[in-house]
């Protein structure tokens, strides 16, 4: 046995100096670099030292390697504590702790070395030999190498308490790297002086322990210790569920045969132990994401709120309508959310090239007048051009060189602004989050950072596709106001071409009585056209003043059928109406009536005589009028007629301005009734099948 705890502590040795260059060479431009890489080696030099008591040799060999091993545990204490003042910037602070922790080393190295520490070899259980102390200068041997680590963890938990983000969650790292070996170290060598003597099995834990403090130390972006302790706590369990499955079914073997421990039942208990762990590989990968998931929501529910909260504006950004609206929720929810203290949202002027502030939450009048603007030439924008990744503070020692680290930090601290995240669109910066930090004073981990490097990306796409909906719109207007110009030219064309002609005829018909009495009538019908035109074309052009009042849909469907009976007489047209319900809307009434005495005319005019118009009235549920609508409902008022229908090649124009079938129409009727009714909130659909009549529903939201 002593032969693998041999090879186990010289594994040990290989880990700990394999961490130690990784110390040393990620932070060799900071003081805790050298010193914690050299407390390292000295654990290392112990470590070799502790393998040899595991080798049969002569008392004079065993005692060189007792105070060998010695030496390095009163030398590597004061050295940790000193690279622990180091890690939290306190050296000035603890110089005389660091130095009474030198000179207590000091000290008894030279009474090791004279002979008064260690006295002789001893045997022990699990070694081959263990050296005899002194029993008199034992105990301030031991508080030296407890009390400095001592003095050092209170360091790091006063370091923790003054320190945000990214560090903190380092010393958080470091301190529990440290309690571990603490516990692990002493409970091998303390207890055996005492002849308690313990089984090395700390010894399994030490690689692991010492990959951890190299992780640590080199990782630039470190994983959410959240995450860790869930992993670690649903290992823990799983690993409780096989020993407990194995020890009941060894309880079971036991109890059916007493004489259990024999090659057979052991080979049973391995071949059981494989089963299970091969029945546990199968099985992980299917729950192990959600029970983890759900593992971190039991321990750490604040933190997957706020992750949450942000998921869910990913999937609500295509609702939201305009850009500033857009960036707006973004920065408010972000900043609430995640608990920071400040979020600004910069984006790309297309024509200035500079990066100016769109968004903001959690910012003052003179705060945001300081930072309008970012040029293309600032650091930040630099680098996020170039690296398109998310840029964290905490990271640049570890990512950049020492002078763009210095660069990027001046700008973001400029900013108030721990992180920045790109918005990368087509291979360019179109804008980026800047986000303060944590009212917690935790870092950004790698969850969150994923996350908002998602929302980022949502936004970019959100903006640009608000963008290309706003050239269409602006696209359509103008196309709108080309149809309109054409449509007015027409109209006035004709009445002014007939003024036109009786006015150079005037000079010669002056004295004809018949003449004037025409010349008066068609100039005076000709220019209530044109006025007719121009104040139709105003009614749809000016912004619609509304009057809301709470009305019933049948009684505004009564008042336009009372207001149209000249018409229905005049063709003797049947009209019938039919009310499912009444419901009521807020609605401009007199708007309202317009549209329905236009829709009702309009049926009348394609009706031969004797037609019919149904005209209904009820409720309509708001996947049926259109997308976007929420959970709001809708009255349904609709006119149907049995007329020729309306042909495909003309239905998709109804709405468009000046477009008519009519001899006598301006063309704005429906385009007038479709701005009223979306004024109100509503909207106009219409149905025809020619030969079998045309139905037009209006849909308007209820109170």
């Amino acid at each position: 046995m002593t032969a693998f705890y041999y090879y186990l502590v010289l594994l040990n040795a290989l880990v700990t100096f394999a961490a130690a260059t990784v110390v040393f060479w990620r932070n060799r431009g900071v003081a805790v670099g050298p010193l914690l890489a050299a407390a390292l080696v000295v654990h290392t030099g112990w470590l070799i030292g502790y393998a040899n008591y595991l080798v049969p040799m002569a008392e004079p060999r065993a005692l060189f390697w007792g105070r060998w091993t010695l030496s390095c545990a009163i030398l590597g204490h004061p050295l940790l504590l000193h690279s622990m003042c180091a890690y939290v910037s306190e050296n000035r602070r603890y110089r005389w702790w660091i130095g009474a922790a030198y000179l207590s080393g000091l000290a008894l190295l030279v009474l090791l070395f004279k002979g008064l520490i260690v006295i002789g070899v001893k045997p022990s259980p699990y070694m081959d030999h263990y050296v005899r102390y002194n029993r008199s200068w034992y105990l301030p041997l031991v508080v030296h190498v407890t009390f400095w680590q001592c003095v050092g963890g209170v360091v790091l938990c006063r370091g923790i308490w003054q320190s945000v983000g990214y560090k903190r969650t380092q010393l958080v790292y470091f301190l529990v790297a440290w309690f571990l070996e603490f516990i692990t170290i002493n409970t091998i060598a303390v207890p055996l002086e005492y002849d308690i003597n313990i089984p090395p099995v700390g010894l399994f834990v030490l690689p692991l322990n010492m990959a951890f403090v190299a992780y640590v130390m080199a990782k630039a972006r470190l994983a959410d210790y959240n995450v860790v302790i869930a992993r670690l706590l649903l290992h823990a369990l799983t690993l409780l569920v096989i020993t407990v499955a194995s020890l009941v079914s060894i309880a079971v073997m036991v109890a059916v045969a007493p004489r259990f421990m024999n090659p057979a039942q052991i080979l049973f208990t391995l071949v059981q132990v494989i089963v299970i762990g091969l029945a546990l590989a199968f099985a992980l990968p299917r729950w192990l994401p959600r029970a983890e998931r759900l593992m971190q929501e039991r321990l750490f529910g604040g933190r997957y709120g706020y992750q949450d909260a942000l998921a869910s504006l990913v999937r609500e950004l295509s609702r939201i309508a305009t850009i500033d609206e857009v960036l707006s929720n973004v920065a408010s929810t972000v900043h609430s959310q995640m608990q920071v203290t400040r979020v600004l949202i910069f984006m790309q002027d297309p024509l200035a090239g500079t990066y100016k502030v769109e968004a903001e939450s959690g910012l003052n009048a003179q705060e945001l007048a300081e930072l309008t603007e970012l040029p293309e030439t600032s650091p930040v924008v630099t680098h996020l051009q170039l690296s398109k990744s998310v840029l964290v503070r905490d990271e640049l020692p570890r990512r950049v060189s020492p002078d763009k680290a210095a660069e990027l930090t001046a700008d973001l601290n400029w900013l108030k602004a721990p992180v920045c995240v790109p918005m990368i669109l087509d291979e360019k910066l179109v804008g980026m989050i800047c986000i303060g930090e944590k009212a917690s004073r935790d870092m950004f981990f790698v969850s969150d950072l994923r996350l908002l490097e998602t929302l980022a990306t949502e936004v970019a796409l959100a903006v640009k596709y608000r963008r290309m909906e706003d050239q269409v719109f602006r696209k359509n207007k103008l196309i709108s106001l080309g149809t309109m110009a054409a449509g007015i030219a027409h109209e006035v064309r004709n009445p002014l071409a007939s003024i036109r002609t009786f006015a150079q005829l005037m000079p010669d018909r002056m004295d004809d009585p018949e003449f004037k009495n025409e010349f008066s009538q068609l100039v005076l019908k000709d220019v209530d056209r044109i006025t007719k035109v121009i104040e139709t074309m105003l009614a749809f052009a000016r912004p619609s003043q509304v009057t809301i009042h709470e009305q019933t849909a049948n009684e505004i469907v009564d008042e336009a059928v009372v207001l149209v009976q000249p018409r229905l007489k005049s063709k003797h047209i049947n009209l019938t109406k039919q009310f499912h319900g009444n419901p009521v809307v807020k609605v401009d009434k007199q708007q309202i009536l317009q549209v329905l005495i236009n829709l009702i005319t309009n049926a009348v005019d394609a009706l031969p005589e004797q037609g019919r118009i149904r005209v209904s009235t009820g409720m309509r549920p708001a996947d049926a009028v259109g997308a976007g609508n929420g959970d709001q409902k809708f009255a349904l008022i609709e006119v149907a007629d049995n007329g020729p229908g309306i042909p495909a090649g003309v239905r998709n124009r109804l709405f468009d301005p000046f477009f008519t079938t009519k001899k006598e129409g301006t063309g704005l009727g429906l385009s007038i009734s479709q701005k009223i009714v979306r004024d109100h909130g509503g909207a106009i659909t219409v149905s025809s099948i020619e030969g079998k009549g045309t139905t037009f529903q209006v849909n308007l939201p209820v109170s």
